[in-house]
């Protein structure tokens, strides 16, 4: 299901640089696609509904992603395998960061500015509200952060006490 959102979000955002054929194509196969997601997730197919948040469920881990690129693939991979419920996903580029310089001792979150802290909680907070009852998991994009970055990031997640990790663990 959410490879559909994607593919369909995708098509919607490449329609502006191909030809007025090929646009009106997409245009009626995006549609198509929304439209099955909408009836399949609703339950109107006869089925039963597709994506019904309940607490009390087996599977209450939600994921808030941290850092990576524009469709975050590497959160993208981890909801696939382990089939977690999905709250916000927030690319690197949403989390400025002021880098702290060079610094002979270990640099804390405090020392370091910008919004991202602000960005990482009001994220926390929204994905709390649309999940009530689940347990949030901090998944961080190791690999798009620098050291310094990662370090206040996890320090600050500590500090706030929202968990670390991957859903299958």
């Amino acid at each position: 299901m959410l490879f559909m959102w994607i593919t369909a979000l995708k098509m919607i955002r490449f329609q502006a640089i191909f030809s007025k054929n090929v646009r009106e194509k997409l245009f009626t196969h995006t549609a198509q696609v929304v439209a099955l997601l909408v009836w399949e997730g609703l339950g109107l197919g006869g089925g039963p509904p597709v994506g019904n948040w309940s607490s009390t469920s087996a599977n209450n881990k939600v994921l808030l992603g941290i850092g990576g690129g524009h469709y975050v693939p590497r959160h993208t991979d981890v909801i696939k395998k382990d089939g977690c419920w999905v709250g916000q996903l927030l690319s690197g580029y949403s989390l400025p960061m002021e880098d702290p310089g060079p610094s002979k001792g270990k640099v804390n979150a405090h020392d370091i500015a910008g919004t991202w802290k602000h960005s990482i909680r009001a994220a926390y907070d929204a994905t709390k509200a649309g999940f009530p009852g689940g347990e949030i998991l901090a998944h961080l994009d190791q690999k798009s952060f620098k050291s310094w970055q990662k370090n206040a990031i996890i320090e600050f997640l500590g500090a706030q006490n929202i968990k670390i990790g991957k859903p299958g663990f």
